[in-house]
């Protein structure tokens, strides 16, 4: 009777649901709070209403729900995404996340909680709502201002967030003490979990996938996906970590494939199915009687976390850079609270951190912020001047000097050649690192399962460790032989630079660099390495045969280590479009040659339109050439001189990044003012008046939308604002601009303004250019 009982639990569970949430979506609320009430009223603690009773069938139900949620939130977020957010976008969710924690820590030591409680407290408030943020940008008409489009990236990049916070906190107990002490070690654990899984799956998924697309049997694809993503749960909890960690990292890896738009189309019933199950689980465990008695606390709580998360987010984005009205503007959108928070919630109450009523409180909160967003949002510009006007007017001059300062700092760092040249090598040995501590880390839970083969029957447990570690030590040998490679090379870059600077020795520097390289692997090996394991005459004789294979293998350790990076950007080339393929390919083969290859498309109304390339004379003037045209469809490889380009061709050029620059900024160069007709990609955007000769000069001397394309509409100086400035007005270093533009001619405006020599900007373009 068991199963019949399961069955009828679901259907139950299936129907409430299904009615509250249509209920919840006619009246305009998100059905993720028609879920939680139809949980609370057929949940176990609302009799007479009681109609699932059993709390561990609950539980079973709210982790399977799990597991398909995270899948479906990690299949939205590829790998590719996170690297196309930026660095400033990672950096600001990771302050604003930090911010959070602090300000959670002050709250606690006032109440008198915990570390441990008070670092739950503090994961419920971090992670904010991507569904409810998305719905109130779009009904807000914020898609293409650049507030909406931060926020957006921030709401991505939390989620991040939400599972390196749900694996920090899987480690807790109530009996943790302060809890904090382990975090460093839990968070190198959990980076080399994370590389090792997703580089093995990297290796393995996609050919899977490709086997199985070849039978052409999409039943048969989803079962196996269904089943891998399930293995790869259970192997995070194996590893010490949540379903949840192994299930979002599955659907990351599932994202970089080009099978993603039909595994996410054969699994979008099975995520609608399995979420509302989850929500409904989470409904079913809120006791309603303690959610009458926290209601001063939900008030409280939730006040709290409006202030902080706006505070948090918003000093955050100014911090990397973000003009100061648009990341107030962001903030306010990223106040909302979601799933994440009854995750967590329902994680600390489980370990006994959080008390029983934590969980309606948690619960209460989300519901609250998700309520008040939208009405927030709504007066956010009269809430915006309010705050301007009260800001004392140092608080301004302190940002915009800092603002200033950033700029000249991120010009500076890009010239630096050093760092152009060492952070490809940088960036492999963290990822080899990593994958090899996962490996020796996690070798215990491997060696297990050895033991437990029928090959344990054959070997002596002695026997069996030797051949299980030299197995293992022959494994990592080709990313330590690869880290030891990109070792040398770094302290090759360092030792050229130190020479060409500082007239340094180049050669004691190198060997001095790699001396020291050398002593920092053996200490971190050391360290990771179980030495208990097996007696150290055996580690010996082991690390004498790795370094006979490495010297007479070498040349086979180095093909072997570029097949299996190949392999992996194979894996993100296959899923992009042909051109972007292209590209790669020609950046993989040209990197050594310091040349590269653009694309660009003339634009409409440009001024060359009409001419030749011998009238343009491209090669003479700027240094690269034009190897590929594409025009409606029909391409041209290497075009004669006499060719003519026009409006909307599609050129491939190719030469050093400064020349296609310069080709671009011709190339880009507009007839008339009124070169904006295209209102669908205008945007508006706030940027800042960098330190530049161009400073001083009135609109009218810069010629800006002759230039660029791009229309001034406004000026904030020291919080005086201009609206349509005339063209007598001047443009001073720290003015905040508010512009409307395409993307790409607000890009160039900001090259543009940055610039210290090229054409008077005093010129009108049809004076500095000559044909």
């Amino acid at each position: 009777m068991d199963g019949i009982t399961f069955i009828q639990d679901l259907a139950i569970v299936l129907l409430v649901a299904g009615c509250a949430g249509m209920l919840c979506r006619r009246i305009g609320l998100s059905v993720i709070v028609g879920y939680l009430v139809a949980g609370i009223i057929i949940g176990p603690h609302t009799p007479p209403f009681s109609l699932v009773l059993d709390i561990q069938r609950i539980e079973t139900l709210s982790q399977l729900g799990l597991v398909f949620l995270m899948f479906a939130i990690g299949l939205g977020l590829s790998l590719t995404k996170l690297q196309k957010l930026g660095t400033a976008t990672l950096l600001a969710t990771a302050l604003g996340a930090f911010f959070m924690l602090n300000l959670t820590q002050m709250l606690g030591a006032v109440l008198g909680w915990p570390p441990a409680k008070t670092l739950f407290v503090a994961a419920l408030f971090m992670v904010s709502s991507s569904a409810v943020i998305a719905k109130v940008i779009a009904d807000m008409q914020l898609g293409r201002d650049q507030s909406g489009q931060t926020a957006l990236g921030i709401t991505v990049l939390e989620d991040v967030v939400a599972v390196v916070m749900l694996t920090i906190l899987g480690s807790y107990s109530a009996d943790s003490g302060s809890g904090g002490s382990g975090v460093p070690g839990l968070l190198a654990g959990l980076s080399a979990f994370v590389v090792l899984l997703v580089m093995i799956g990297l290796y393995f998924v996609p050919r899977l996938l490709r086997k199985m697309e070849t039978r052409a049997d999409p039943e048969l694809q989803t079962i196996v996906v269904a089943g891998v993503l399930l293995l790869m749960a259970l192997l995070a909890v194996k590893a010490g970590y949540s379903l949840a960690l192994g299930a979002y990292l599955l659907g990351a890896i599932v994202a970089e494939m080009p099978q993603k738009g039909e595994i996410g189309k054969s699994f979008s019933g099975m995520r609608d199915l399995f979420s509302s199950v989850f929500f409904v689980s989470i409904g079913m465990m809120i006791e309603v009687h303690l959610l009458l008695k926290v209601w001063p606390w939900i008030l409280a709580l939730g006040l709290f976390t409006l202030l902080a998360r706006m505070l948090s987010t918003g000093f955050a984005l100014i911090l990397v850079g973000t003009p100061i009205h648009v990341a107030r503007r962001a903030s306010l959108l990223l106040t909302p609270l979601g799933e994440f928070t009854f995750v967590i919630a329902q994680l600390g109450v489980s370990k006994l951190v959080l008390p029983a009523e934590f969980y309606p409180i948690a619960v209460g909160v989300s519901i609250l912020t998700v309520l008040v967003t939208p009405l927030l949002n709504r007066h956010a510009e009269p809430l915006l001047v309010w705050i301007e006007q009260k800001e004392p007017a140092w608080v301004s001059r302190v940002l915009t000097f800092y603002h200033n300062w950033l700029a000249q700092l991120a010009d500076l760092g890009g010239n630096q050649l050093w760092w152009r040249l060492s952070r490809k090598q940088l960036m492999q040995i963290a990822l080899e690192v990593l994958f090899v501590t996962g490996m020796v880390l996690f070798s215990q839970t491997f060696l297990s399962l050895v033991q437990r083969s029928p090959l344990a029957g054959l070997l002596s447990p002695l026997a069996l460790n030797i051949a299980f570690w030299s197995v293992l030590g022959l494994m990592v040998l080709i990313p330590l032989f690869a880290v030891w490679r990109n070792i040398t090379v770094l302290a090759m870059i360092v030792a050229e630079r130190a020479y060409a600077r500082m007239n340094l020795p180049g050669l004691i520097i190198e060997n001095g660099l790699r001396l020291f390289g050398a002593l920092v692997m053996a200490y971190w090996l050391s360290s990771i390495i179980p030495m208990a394991a097996l007696p150290h005459w055996l580690w010996l004789a082991i690390a004498t045969m790795l370094a006979l294979v490495v010297l007479i293998f070498s040349r086979r350790l180095i093909y072997l280590h570029s097949k299996w990076q190949h392999s992996l950007k194979d894996v993100f080339v296959a899923n992009l479009p042909p051109n972007q393929q292209r590209l790669l390919q020609w950046e993989e083969h040209s990197r050594d040659w310091e040349i590269n290859l653009q694309e660009v498309v003339i634009p409409d109304q440009a001024a060359c339109s009409g001419s030749t390339i011998a009238d343009l004379r491209i090669r003479s003037r700027f240094g690269c050439s034009i190897f590929e045209l594409e025009r409606h469809g029909h391409t041209i490889i290497n075009p004669k001189p006499a060719t003519a380009l026009y409006a909307g061709d599609r050129l491939l050029l190719v030469g050093t990044r400064e020349q296609i620059e310069s080709l671009r900024t011709e190339l880009d160069r507009l007839q008339e003012a009124e070169s904006m007709s295209d209102f669908e990609v205008a945007r508006l955007e706030s940027i800042l008046m960098p330190f530049s000769r161009r400073s001083g000069a009135s609109l009218a001397e810069l010629h800006i939308p002759l230039h660029t394309g791009v229309l001034v509409v406004g000026i904030n100086r020291g919080g005086h604002k201009i609206i349509n400035p005339s063209g007598k007005e001047p443009l001073f270093t720290g003015d905040e601009l508010l512009v409307l533009g395409s993307s790409e001619q607000i890009r160039n405006l900001k090259l543009w303004l940055g610039q210290e020599s090229g054409i008077d900007s005093s010129v009108p373009v049809a004076d500095s250019i000559s044909l």
